[in-house]
């Protein structure tokens, strides 16, 4: 197996996760308040889309640690490993 984190368009685990005002309050905040401000939704819009499940990518960078992306950026911005500050090699970039 390589070991080299690299973001390509045919592998990549995923998971799912639901941000709630109970459960995870300040991301939760925080994301509505990005829906709200820099979206331009109502608050009941951005309540509306937090009802709906984030997907996240998740790397492993190799004797170091486990991190997750949100995926929607993953086809249109650079991503760091957040362990050693480097650009992880990104196959979605034009």
């Amino acid at each position: 197996m390589n070991e080299e984190l690299r973001i390509t368009t045919d592998e990549g685990d995923v998971v799912y996760i639901h941000l709630c005002p109970n459960k995870t309050p300040i991301a939760y905040q925080r994301k509505k308040k990005e829906l709200v401000e820099c979206s331009g939704m109502t608050e009941a819009e951005a309540e509306n889309c937090l009802l709906r499940p984030i997907p996240i990518e998740l790397f492993y960078s190799y004797d170091q640690g486990l991190f997750g992306i949100e995926a929607e950026c993953l086809a249109s911005c650079e991503v760091y490993n957040p362990y050693t500050g480097e650009e992880i090699p990104n196959d979605n970039l034009p």
